[in-house]
Formats: C-alpha cells, structure tokens, sequence
C-alpha cells in the first residue's frame, strides 16, 4: 500500500516538472516571437499635436484649429510601440505663412496644407518616418481684424420711493467697450445694450454689475461686464413766481397779456435747493404769429430751467393778450 502511494506521489511530481517546462518553453517561444516580430518595419497611424506659428496678426482665424492630426507613420516594431504609448512626444509643425486664401468665398475662404508639417517631423525624428497626414488641408474662415470702441448703453427700469429720483443720469463704469472680430462686421455695430435691471422702491446709492449683450458670436468683446453706477436723491416741491416775456414781437403795437407772471413748481434734491431761485426759469410766449392766431390766448413754453430739477409744471399753461395800437 505504501508503495503504491510513493509511486502515485512520483508521477503527480514528474507531471508538474513537466508542466513547469511547457510553460517556460512556451514563454521563451512568445518571447521570440515578439522579438522578430518587433524587428520588422510596419506602417500605422498615430495621432500627434500640432503647433502652429507665424499666423498672421492683422488677420483672424473663426474656427479653432484641430490640436492633433493623425499620422501614417513606418518603423520598427520597437520604434512605433514607443509613439503609440507616448505620442505627445512627437509633433506637427506648421507655419501659417503658407496660409491660402480664396479670395471669391466668404465662409472657410482659407486654406492650409499639412504635408509642410511631414519634412519638419522627419527631421526632428529619424526613428520613424511620416507617410502622410490627415487630414492633408485644413479649412477654415480667414478675415481682415478689426477693432472698434463703442458706447454702452443700460437697459435700465427704475421705480423710486416717493420723493426720491436720480440726482444725476445714470452712469456705467466703463461707458464704452472693445469689440474685435471680422471687420465687415464690425460696420453694422454703432452700440453695445446691457442685460435688463429692473429696480424697485429705490432710495439710495447703488453700484450693480451688468452683463453686456453679444449680439454676434464671431466678435470678441472687452470687457463683458460693467458697473452701472445710480445716485439718488431725495427731492422736494419747489415753487416760484415767474414773469413772463413776450418774445419776437415785431409789430409797433405793444401787447398786454394776463396773467402777467404765471407760477411754475418743480421738484428738485435737496442738495441743490439753495441753488434754485425764480431767476433760474425763464418762461416765454411767442407773439410771432399774432395776426394768424384765431385764438386770444398765447401758449407759454419753458425757455431756460435747471437741468438738475424734475417734473416741471406752469399754471396756467396759456395767457390771454390785448394787442394796444399806438396812436
């Protein structure tokens, strides 16, 4: 019984050896294999980046370039397992000075072949050489740059608590912008709108940041947000007595209205009251055409007034005249 269990031990150690040297005979064979077959030279594609240099300054490319192409590349097995692993470690180079343009298309008008890019890579990589490269032209939309500055205008609702109003117009910080693009474009383009602010039951200063609209996507715009700055004041009635001047009278006849003063209020901050007075208003009435009016009364329009005051009203609004002829 003994016996048979050390045979049984022997033959289960004989198989393992056994198995132990296939499979080490098996490595070393794929080992080989491996070996001449990466001696040989292949062709495939890899895909490497491209830089680009010498692009023109006074022109603008629309689309952004493509960053990688794709390679057909030969060499040896070793050579291109190592560009397959690590592209980047390779590049396409080309130069925008061989930029093509058609002058009759307005849209993707230019062109740029990148077989330029195949000597420059053979050069800096003599392991491998570039076949070709795809895609062979790149297209893309070539325009003449332009600048331009233009003011900014707010899109602005504003509601005031009771006696309160601006105490100055409203102000963007900066008023104008920069926009850059294709120059046929720029022509249309005479204002830039901010995004719309609604305010509510304002009474005090305030700065808020606006967003600038971009009517075109293929300009560039500098910057995209501005300050609108609002300065508020609290305003009260104020009222005066203002005579009124009888203006391009050209007849020898003299001419008598009533009233003779009319009273104007208006509302005006409190910061500038002490500045106000009668003497800041002038309010006329035209006597240029007396002999076509039908009518005995004279309409009175506001000739001078502060600008820094709101909401001007004159009571009443028209004057009655005698016309005295002189003996």
């Amino acid at each position: 019984m003994a016996r048979r269990k050390n045979h049984a031990n022997k033959s289960k150690f004989f198989n393992k050896q056994k198995l132990l040297i296939f499979i080490v005979c098996l490595i070393v064979s794929v080992l080989f294999w491996f070996l001449l077959a990466f001696n040989g030279y292949y062709s495939t594609v890899i895909t490497v980046p491209v830089e680009y240099i010498n692009l023109p300054e006074e022109r603008m490319i629309i689309e952004k370039l493509p960053s990688k192409v794709d390679v057909n590349v030969s060499g040896s097995g070793y050579q291109l397992l190592s560009y397959m692993l690590q592209p980047d470690q390779g590049k396409i180079l080309l130069d925008g000075r061989n930029i093509g343009v058609k002058p009759s298309v307005k849209n993707r008008n230019a062109f740029l072949t990148t077989y330029h890019g195949i000597d420059f890579f053979n050069r800096q990589h003599v392991d491998i050489k570039v076949l070709n490269i795809q895609p062979d032209t790149l297209f893309f939309s070539f325009f003449n740059r332009g600048v331009r500055k233009v003011p900014v205008i707010p899109d602005a609702s504003l509601t005031f608590r009771k006696h309160f109003y601006l105490s100055d117009s409203l102000r963007l910080l900066p008023d104008s912008i920069t926009i850059s693009g294709p120059a046929d474009r720029l022509d249309s383009i005479f204002q830039i709108t901010t995004e719309k602010i609604r305010l509510t039951d304002v009474f005090e200063d305030g700065i808020y940041r606006l967003k600038i609209l971009q009517p075109d996507s293929m300009l560039s715009y500098e910057p995209l947000e501005v300050d609108l700055k609002i300065n508020v004041d609290k305003y009260t009635e104020a009222v005066f007595k203002i005579p009124v001047r009888i203006e391009h009278l050209i007849s020898s006849d003299s001419l008598d209205i009533f009233p003779a003063e009319v009273e104007l209020s208006c509302m005006v901050a409190l910061s500038n009251f002490n500045r106000l007075s009668a003497n800041s208003f002038i309010v006329g009435a035209d006597a240029f055409d007396l002999k076509e009016l039908k009518s005995s009364q004279l309409m009175l329009y506001l000739r001078e007034y502060p600008a820094y005051v709101k909401n001007i009203k004159i009571k009443p609004e028209m004057v009655e005249y005698i016309i005295r002829k002189k003996q």
